[in-house]
């Protein structure tokens, strides 16, 4: 049932169209069950679906019927991927195809154009696999053909099949990586450094869009892992050069171009270079258009959070909860930033009633969303709790904190972490020694810091909070002047 639902909230209203003349074309009866049980469930109705569309209680019925409605949504989405975005793919199959009866047929001429025609269209679009075909069969006629020689066949197939070959170790080597990141290496940059070595994956202009984009979307867990996008800013920037070098096919491989410009926003964001980020939010708003917008449900959310993310350490908060609030089923991630936001402009009141819709234990958020989702989410919630003035509270999840996550935090090499939270014990047991001398000594030597070039964006928020303490000032203002000073006199 959810695999189903999940199918049909993926649908945008011109598929949902799509799907039901799809629908009618291949119901071999009047009988329009499939297509009232789609139409209930697209209205959100989960209750007493048997009896709505049968009259009478008959789960069995229902049953059969999800399951032919999966299939039906499974193949109009396959369909879909073959009449769109595969056209061409499709095309040069068929020419392929069409070369090779021709050439069986003796009419050589015809079959080794149909061929070359085939060729240069497949190498300009860097279909490595189509061209493994295309080789292959031109080998086996090389010799009838006038124009050119085994050898250069040969030859040509030969360079093909180390392009070929590079995308196939491309997706052993991430597939590995991610199997490896799942258990939160503290090396975890030796570990890509590795696996790109054992598979000879060599980051050049012979990688397709798809690989490019898995390059960078093992930067950015090792990044996010590490608390360190300056660490792989210039990796990010190499690949994306090679991206923008590749411009000319980001339309047939829209889906990885998008994904590609929401990893460099995202980058950039972290890194503090907040024009570039917007610049690159912007370019994936238009690019969301394209193809009727068939993408446009996946990236909305990411497009608005990144949006908001910009305008909070811009000066202009209120806009970030606008864009925030524009989202209509947020996610955890982007119902965290929200309570970020509440709480950095010190509505405490609001930040803890959103923290409060969490009901799950932190066991079932790590599973959906990793460790330090869940260790932020800890600590921005001890920071509610001592703002609000709830002392049981704060101490019962200091306590909890330490024990379900120190020996963790220390085998990842998360220093930083259990630095600021001790310092947080501190400055909650005795406040009145904020603003003295010794405690900013304290927190000097706690640390090990870096410049603020290459420090992450999320460490220095919450560092923000002791600031504000020891210098009394807002939260917010306190935030600014370490990650945005230029901000801080519109304030």
């Amino acid at each position: 049932m959810n695999d189903l639902i999940v199918l049909i909230n993926s649908l945008n209203r011109d598929e949902v169209a799509a799907f039901i003349a799809f629908a009618k074309a291949k119901n071999q009866r009047t009988d329009v069950k499939n297509i009232k049980l789609f139409q209930f469930l697209q209205q959100g109705a989960r209750r007493d679906l048997d009896i709505k569309i049968y009259g009478k209680p008959n789960k069995n019925a229902l049953h059969a019927l999800k399951h032919r409605l999966k299939e039906n949504l499974v193949d109009f989405t396959a369909s879909r991927a073959f009449s769109g975005e595969s056209q061409e793919d499709m095309q040069l199959f068929k020419e392929v195809l069409a070369a090779r009866i021709f050439l069986e047929q003796e009419q050589f001429s015809l079959g080794f154009k149909t061929l070359i025609k085939a060729t240069q269209r497949a190498k300009s679009l860097e279909l490595y696999a189509i061209l493994q075909e295309i080789y292959h069969t031109h080998m086996q006629y090389a010799h009838l053909d006038p124009k050119t020689t085994v050898e250069e066949i040969i030859g040509a197939y030969q360079e093909n099949e180390r392009h070929y070959l590079q995308e196939s170790r491309m997706v052993m080597g991430y597939a590995t990586v991610q199997e490896a990141l799942k258990s939160h290496p503290p090396n975890v940059y030796q570990v890509i450094k590795n696996q790109l070595d054992v598979f000879e994956i060599s980051i050049d202009h012979h990688l397709s869009f798809k690989s490019l984009y898995q390059l960078m979307n093992l930067a950015c867990e090792a990044a996010t892992l590490k608390s360190d996008y300056a660490g792989v800013s210039i990796l990010m920037n190499h690949i994306y050069n090679l991206v923008e070098n590749k411009k000319h096919l980001a339309d047939k491989h829209l889906f990885y171009h998008l994904e590609i410009l929401y990893l460099m926003a995202g980058t950039c964001f972290r890194n503090k270079d907040f024009t570039r980020s917007q610049e690159l939010v912007e370019e994936l708003q238009l690019e969301m258009q394209k193809q009727k917008g068939s993408f446009k449900k996946q990236f909305i959310e990411r497009q608005h959070l990144l949006n908001a993310w910009n305008h909070n350490y811009t000066g202009a908060p209120e806009k970030a909860l606008e864009e925030i609030q524009r989202i209509k089923s947020p996610s955890l991630s982007t119902q965290l930033a929200e309570i970020t936001f509440y709480f950095q402009q010190e509505d405490f009141s609001s930040a803890r009633k959103h923290m409060k819709k969490w009901q799950h234990s932190d066991q079932f958020y790590e599973k959906k969303e990793g460790m330090l989702w869940v260790v932020q989410k800890n600590i921005l919630e001890i920071l509610i709790y001592i703002e609000v003035q709830q002392p049981d509270l704060v101490e019962t999840r200091i306590k909890s904190f330490k024990k379900r996550f120190n020996k963790r935090l220390v085998e990842l090499k998360e220093h930083r972490v259990i630095a600021f939270m001790k310092l947080l014990e501190v400055y909650y047991s005795a406040p009145q020694h904020v603003v003295e001398d010794h405690f900013h000594k304290k927190v000097e030597r706690a640390f090990e810091w870096k410049t603020a070039a290459r420090e992450d964006i999320f460490v220095m928020s919450f560092y923000a909070y002791l600031k504000a303490k020891m210098e009394t000032k807002s939260i917010y203002q306190a935030t600014l002047e370490l990650v945005n000073p230029g901000c801080t006199e519109h304030l």
